[in-house]
């Protein structure tokens, strides 16, 4: 049997739990702290001044060292200024170390210096899971702070006066949940529920409230006295709190669930309803470890954009526990990042996301009766990296030629219509094609098969083609004329040089042994006579060497051998599309795509012409 729905701080008995001990603002506790300061005195003897008075050198706890800039790996973050106003602060632990009940000589975390403000968005992130895990085990009072931040407010301003054991929820999945007991638990028993216990349904074990004690019986049958009792508050919960419930669970896509045993639920669904129990539970502040893990990609951002929403309402106020290699959710704002015994507290900003590059709003594309795509939303901004996938016939190429602007109803897209389609921030049908070819680099297979194989075209001269944006060599040195203005002398040499720096990356002296000094000559070679990995790889060349604000690469690997995709795909992850180019890439594999899921990498997914985001 799954165990309880979520941690819930209910004035559990032990020491180390939401008590006087570890919340003196109450009034009990400021009793009790005067008392516990006298006996730890008594027991530590000179390390409890050191404790208090934060002497690093003989508490354990090394001098911080001066804030610097820390990139995140996904998305990348830099962290930059502490905040320290207090004002309307959620959470405030003034310069203080933290040490576990009974240890006053090792301190777990060392000058810590964090708050938490209303309308900032948190995350706390660690490599290693015991820190975090510790660090949200501190607010709920499991661990000491040395000194304790000062009365009146003390830990949590925004709940003063209220109990702070009353306020606080945590849901983890970072760790490990223990069983209530010793005994060995049968993880098989959900493929075959035959025990009465294991017939118990997710409704009757998290949200027994919200079962009809009339199961469906008519008003006119039931017993006269219901609607007294109701009034009372005996047999069922108000109207608001019915309301909000339903609205809970379609949110996170549990309405089917609530009435199946629970033992039959999946970890991801399970992990679902747990924290849902702890949101219906109206906390003020919910701390959620690793809410993500175990989440299949469709259920994730549906949770994301419900935790958004709540915590922007402050219903309740939401801080999320992540791993290092977990992607950083877009309305995250701050970030604590724990090493070690140190926690350095930022704003996050993010840095390598800027314009808008692509604006769709309520696309459609449909020829008579037949709907190729309908209700697509989608920005696509500099710095973001895509995943676009869907099966075949799902409308992937129709959407890829949106983008370029090659497809007819591209014009058509217009506020009349209750539609809009801008790229680089104008409507397509007000951007000149040979512009507009210019800022988009292409690798497809319709490209592929289309572009000229004339005798004579040399791999530089396919190469230099992508600058404008063409399939005829122009201009001196083959690297264009320019759009819509004439080149200058340096930009002429810059492409010269890109042209050069491609080619070297890109071509036979990085993915063919022995070739140190292939570049010069594999320019030079003439384009149709090469093979179809190679012809692949000189069009890639082509879609990047301008360094187009957009890039679109739809199935591009196909035919080129392993090491050459390996190079590939380092030479895009390393620097060969920059943080002011946005790239989509149309693949069925997620291994095709250079970037990982820490790296930043977003996902849609066209299903019948409509988009999945994930």
């Amino acid at each position: 049997m799954k165990g309880t729905a979520e941690t819930r701080v209910t004035g559990q008995p032990t020491a180390k739990l939401l008590n006087e001990r570890t919340f003196p603002e109450t009034s009990k506790g400021r009793a009790r702290a005067a008392q516990e300061r006298v006996e730890e005195g008594a027991e530590a003897g000179a390390e409890q001044s050191v404790t208090v008075t934060g002497s690093d050198q003989q508490s354990g706890c090394a001098r911080a060292a001066p804030e610097a800039k820390v990139i995140l790996p996904a998305p990348k973050i830099i962290f930059t200024a502490i905040i320290t106003s207090t004002s309307a602060a959620v959470v405030h632990i003034p310069k203080a170390n933290i040490y576990r009940f009974g240890d006053a000589s090792r301190p777990v975390f060392c000058d810590v210096n964090w708050t938490v403000n209303e309308n900032e968005n948190w995350a706390v992130i660690s490599s290693a899971s015991h820190e975090k895990h510790d660090f949200l085990q501190t607010l709920l009072g499991h661990l000491r702070i040395s000194p304790y931040p000062p009365p009146p407010e003390g830990l949590f301003p925004f709940i003063y006066p209220e109990d702070p054991r009353d306020q606080i929820s945590i849901v983890s999945f970072g760790n490990r949940r223990r069983a209530s007991s010793g005994a060995f638990y049968d993880y098989t028993a959900r493929y075959g529920a035959v025990q009465d216990e294991d017939r118990v349904t997710l409704r009757q074990h998290m949200f027994p409230e919200t079962i009809d004690p009339f199961g469906g019986i008519p008003e006119e049958l039931r017993d006269p006295t219901w609607k007294e009792n109701q009034m009372n508050g005996a047999d069922s919960l108000s109207p608001e709190r019915h309301a909000l419930f339903d609205s809970l669970v379609q949110k996170m896509g549990l309405a089917a669930l609530l009435d199946l045993p629970l033992i039959a639920l999946s970890n991801g669904q399970t992990r679902r309803a747990r924290i849902l129990r702890a949101i219906w539970n109206q906390p003020q502040l919910l701390l959620l470890d690793e809410p993500l893990t175990g989440l299949d990609v469709k259920n994730r951002p549906n949770l994301l954009n419900l935790l958004h929403d709540l915590h922007s309402t402050r219903s309740p106020r939401v801080i999320l526990g992540l791993r290092l290699h977990d992607p950083v959710p877009e309305w995250i704002t701050h970030v604590a990042l724990l090493r070690g015994t140190s926690i350095t507290s930022t704003p996050a900003l993010k840095s390598h996301v800027g314009d808008i590059v692509v604006d769709m709003k309520n696309i459609k594309v449909q020829y008579q009766d037949r709907k190729v795509i309908q209700n697509l939303n989608w920005q696509i901004r500099q710095g973001e990296r895509w995943h676009l996938q869907g099966e075949n016939g799902s409308g992937k190429t129709t959407l890829l030629s949106l983008l370029t602007g090659d497809h007819p109803q591209s014009y058509t897209q217009l506020a009349v219509n209750s539609a809009h389609l801008h790229l680089f921030g104008r409507p397509r049908h007000r951007i000149p094609t040979p512009h507009l070819q210019s800022l988009i680099g292409v690798l497809s297979p319709e490209m592929f098969d289309a572009f000229p194989r004339r005798a004579g075209m040399s791999v530089w001269d396919v190469v230099g083609t992508g600058f404008d944006g063409t399939f005829v060599p122009r201009g001196r040195h083959a690297v264009g004329t320019g759009v819509m203005r004439e080149l200058t002398e340096e930009d002429v040499t810059w492409r010269r040089e890109r042209c050069a720096e491609v080619i070297a990356a890109l071509g036979p002296a990085a993915w063919s042994p022995g070739h140190d000094d292939a570049a010069a000559d594999f320019e030079k070679r003439e384009f149709v006579d090469l093979g179809v990995g190679e012809q692949r790889m000189v069009l890639l060349m082509r879609a990047l060497v301008g360094r187009p604000q957009l890039v679109l690469l739809d199935e591009v690997w196909s035919g080129m051998d392993e090491r050459m995709v390996n190079v590939a795909k380092r030479y895009l992850r390393e620097g060969g599309v920059g943080d002011d180019q946005a790239v989509v890439v149309i693949t069925h594999w997620d291994d095709e795509v250079p970037w990982r899921t820490e790296d930043g990498v977003k996902r849609i997914r066209l299903e019948k012409g409509e988009p999945t985001f994930f």
